[in-house]
């Protein structure tokens, strides 16, 4: 029996090592037993992936690679420099990304493109024809437009108002009804917000106190009646920060201090509007980066400017100074105004040396007329200087009529008719010639004056040029001072001007928006294989935890790696009754794990009497005290059971057909109502072999009783007339019964329950088996009521029933126990058997069959 005790030890050790390692077949047994559910947990898990990714908004993607300008605008004196000392003078590319993310330069890109206003269609409808947003059979519920809006909503705020009383966002939600809309919610700044009325027509302007809404439809064929639409407005740069999440920035190559490739990448719903969006932040970063370069040369414009303004100024001055000058004093120009008015001084005075010539002729004409006396006429010179025609041709006539007077008077007397005809002509022609003289004189003197008059102003005037020739150099002077500095200015301001538009741009383009026409999220065949993956490993996942968050004990190997003891045996579950006992003949699962207890008894050496106890009530150590003992009945050997369990007896609940006195019990012995132990002993009613020690009644000083000693006195006399003597005890833990029984036993059978001993008990049980005061006396250890059903998943129901339970998972809470007086009083079926193993005999307790093994 030692070789053979031996042989179980080393085999169950093997066993032990061979678990305790990593056994590949036992990990593909495991999943092998989850497969079904494994398998409905992936296809669960891909119809899952299959929806989501059908429900959710695709992402395109959309990059552009540019190159740095590192150099642009670096003059030569500081490469030189930087080429000497080591240290480099060009732009960082790690600051070039931290400003191309940035929210400030972002927002300013939302707001050249107009993208803090947003427009929104809900559809209802699956496979609606006029915008087709719609996938497969699954349609999305709300659809964003961009640039295809058939509507605008233009936001004007009021100038009145503070900024700080502006809106952030605005919300509209209105439904499309006729020639107007209606609104049906409306949000400003998160919180709901009344417009007054809710009907509208398309061009109101909605005055809402800070600001203005005004929605335009340019064709309203293309809103669809009935349909909701939605337009939100923010500030752009919460717009940004809200873009800035699908946008990321990365230098190219190993190291960003060896390369000046910077690749932007946009994910957004919209290819155009990710294009629009990296196309404008270039854009906007060369001009910001131009402006901050230009920023000196901007400053130099603008002073420029305002010289040239400012000289400007002047210069008009003192060219309309010069002008009013010249026009005031009529002024052309100063030499030839001297001496064209010296010439016309001459001429004036010569004019006037002329008419006084002429006065004076004229005066000797009238002279030589007033020395002729009476009818004495005389030849009037005509060769001194008359410049009259008039009066030449009167005095020429009158000359010839003299003339031809004399040449008759000559020939004939002065009383001649006809000379006396011609001295009335010459009388006549006399009285001609004086008064054409005298008007001539009158008109001579009047411009003789006139022409004295002219040479008084012309030499005043000639003596007023020099101070007039100085004044004008004096204004000429001044121009020509101004007029040279403000055409240096303008030079200098188209120098500036050529070097400002001359600068490089910030990032040189290398490739513009581009990317792949499908999207890139979601990224279908990651969720697919997620779903998968996630499927497979979910079930013998959700097994793992529940075995890392368990509390009691579910399997043999659970106490194994706690307690240092053998486990003789694994009972499984039965959904029969409480209080069961096993039929002789019985073939399932529990009568052989019953058998194989029995053998491994059998191979205990030196083992008579036989402790079975437990940690604490309910873990069913009468139910297998019982059991055992009728199994070794079958056998043929005669085998007493004796209740020793003083405070809670259950043995007559087992073999409630055996009648009996309660004082013909150990209770009864040990307090002398019963002198003989013959008169204790009762048939079980069970098996001819099997006979019955009852506890009796329960007293209020169990441990008191037992410490007199006097179940030593039973046990001996039962240890010579039985083969087997098995014992059924109180719970080990909470009181001292047990403990006074174990030194009488020869081995002790401790029971443990599967999901009800508590996981925390093993380690108690361990410290009592390695007690030095008082260790248990050759303990062994059987597993009870282990569920096959929820195990079946786990390490599979072995070969020789009593080592086929492998490890398990589960879960519990804590536990405690109350064990003293009164136990034995409560609820039996609260407090112990309530899942009793095995199969119940519908007849009641068995009759003696056989004695026979």
């Amino acid at each position: 029996m030692e070789n053979n005790l031996n042989k179980y030890r080393n085999f169950d050790e093997s066993r032990q090592e061979e678990e305790g390692g990593i056994n590949i077949r036992d990990i593909i047994d495991f999943f092998w037993r989850l497969r079904w559910w494994i398998a409905g947990a992936m296809v669960v898990a891909l119809s899952l992936a299959v929806l989501f990714v059908r429900m959710q908004t695709p992402m395109f993607q959309r990059s552009t690679w540019i190159m740095l300008n590192r150099n642009d605008g670096a003059n030569t004196e500081f490469t030189i420099l930087s080429e000497f000392t080591g240290r480099t003078l060009n732009k960082r590319i790690d600051n070039e990304v931290f400003i191309l993310k940035s929210p400030s330069l972002l927002s300013k890109v939302v707001e050249d493109l107009g993208l803090n206003t947003r427009y929104y269609h809900y559809i209802l409808p699956i496979g609606n024809s006029k915008i087709k947003h719609t996938r497969g059979f699954f349609a999305r519920k709300l659809a964003e437009y961009y640039q295809d809006q058939p509507f605008t909503m233009n936001v004007v705020h009021d100038p009145l108002y503070p900024d700080a009383m502006h809106p952030s966002n605005i919300y509209v939600e209105f439904k499309h009804e006729g020639e107007g809309f209606k609104i049906r919610k409306m949000l400003v700044n998160g919180k709901k917000f009344d417009p007054g009325r809710s009907k509208y027509s398309y061009n109101d302007s909605l005055s809402l106190g800070g600001f203005a809404l005004t929605f335009h439809v340019e064709d309203p064929e293309e809103m669809i009646k009935g349909d909701r639409y939605i337009a939100t407005w923010n500030t752009p740069f919460n717009t940004a920060k809200g873009f800035l999440n699908g946008l990321s920035v990365d230098v190219q190559g190993k190291s960003a201090n060896q390369s000046d490739v910077v690749m932007i990448t946009m994910v957004d719903a919209f290819p155009r509007r990710a294009e629009d969006i990296l196309n404008a932040l270039v854009a906007r970063t060369n001009k910001e980066a131009r402006d901050y370069k230009n920023l000196s040369t901007l400053n130099t414009i603008e002073f420029i400017d305002s010289r040239l303004k400012e000289i400007s100024d002047q210069l008009g001055s003192a060219e309309i100074n010069y002008k009013n000058y010249q026009s005031s004093r009529v002024i052309v120009d100063a030499g030839s105004q001297t001496n064209m008015t010296l010439t016309s001084n001459m001429e004036y005075e010569k004019q006037l040396t002329e008419v006084q010539l002429q006065l004076q002729v004229l005066d000797m004409i009238t002279n030589y007329l007033k020395e002729t006396g009476e009818n004495e006429y005389k030849v009037i010179p005509t060769n001194i200087g008359v410049s009259d025609a008039g009066l030449n041709n009167i005095i020429g006539n009158y000359n010839n009529l003299v003339a031809e007077r004399n040449r008759m008077i000559s020939n004939s007397s002065e009383n001649n008719p006809r000379v006396l005809s011609m001295n009335t002509q010459l009388e006549d022609g006399k009285k001609s010639i004086e008064l054409s003289v005298n008007n001539l004189v009158k008109i001579y003197n009047i411009r003789q004056r006139e022409l004295e008059k002219i040479l008084s102003t012309s030499k005043s005037k000639i003596a007023t040029i020099p101070q007039q020739q100085f004044e004008l150099q004096q204004l000429s002077r001044k121009m020509e001072i101004i007029e040279p500095l403000f055409l240096l200015l303008q030079q200098k301001r188209e120098e500036t001007q050529i070097t400002m538009y001359g600068e490089a741009d910030n990032f040189r383009v290398i490739e513009s928006a581009f990317g792949p026409a499908a999207p890139v999220k979601p990224n279908s065949k990651m969720f697919y294989l997620l779903a998968l993956v996630l499927g497979f490993i979910l079930p013998p996942g959700v097994v793992w935890l529940r075995n890392q968050l368990r509390t009691k004990v579910e399997t043999k190997a659970d106490v194994e790696a706690v307690v240092d003891a053998a486990v003789l045996a694994v009972l499984p579950k039965s959904g029969e009754a409480d209080y069961m006992l096993i039929p002789k003949s019985g073939r399932d699962a529990l009568s052989e794990s019953f058998r194989m207890l029995r053998a491994n008894i059998q191979y205990l050496p030196n083992t008579k009497v036989l402790q079975v106890t437990s940690s604490v009530p309910g873990e069913g150590k009468s139910f297998v005290a019982a059991n055992i003992a009728l199994s070794l009945a079958h056998t043929g050997k005669k085998v007493v059971l004796m209740g020793m369990d003083l405070r809670k007896p259950v043995l007559p609940k087992i073999f409630k057909e055996v009648k009996h006195d309660k004082m013909q019990s150990v209770v009864g012995y040990m307090i002398g109502k019963v002198s003989s132990i013959d008169d204790m002993i009762f048939q079980s009613g069970v098996s001819s072999c099997l006979d019955l020690v009852f506890a009796g009644p329960v007293p209020p000083n169990p441990t008191e009783l037992l410490a007199q000693g006097k179940q030593a006195e039973i046990i001996s006399s039962l240890r010579d007339r039985y083969d087997y003597v098995v014992i059924d005890t109180a719970p080990y833990l909470p009181v001292a019964d047990s403990s006074l029984i174990n030194p009488l036993v020869d081995a002790t059978l401790y029971v443990v329950r599967a999901d009800y001993t508590q996981l925390r008990m093993l380690k108690e049980i361990d410290a009592v088996i390695n007690s030095k005061t008082a260790p248990i006396r050759n303990i062994n250890l059987v597993l009870n009521d282990f569920n096959l059903a929820a195990n079946k998943y786990r390490y599979g129901y072995g070969e020789g029933y009593g080592y086929g339970y492998g490890g398990s998972y589960g879960y519990g809470y804590g536990y405690g126990y109350g064990y003293g007086y009164g136990y034995g009083e409560g609820d039996d079926k609260k407090h112990h058997h309530r899942h009793l193993i095995g199969k119940k005999d519908n007849k009641g307790p068995k009759k003696p069959e056989s004695d026979k093994a």
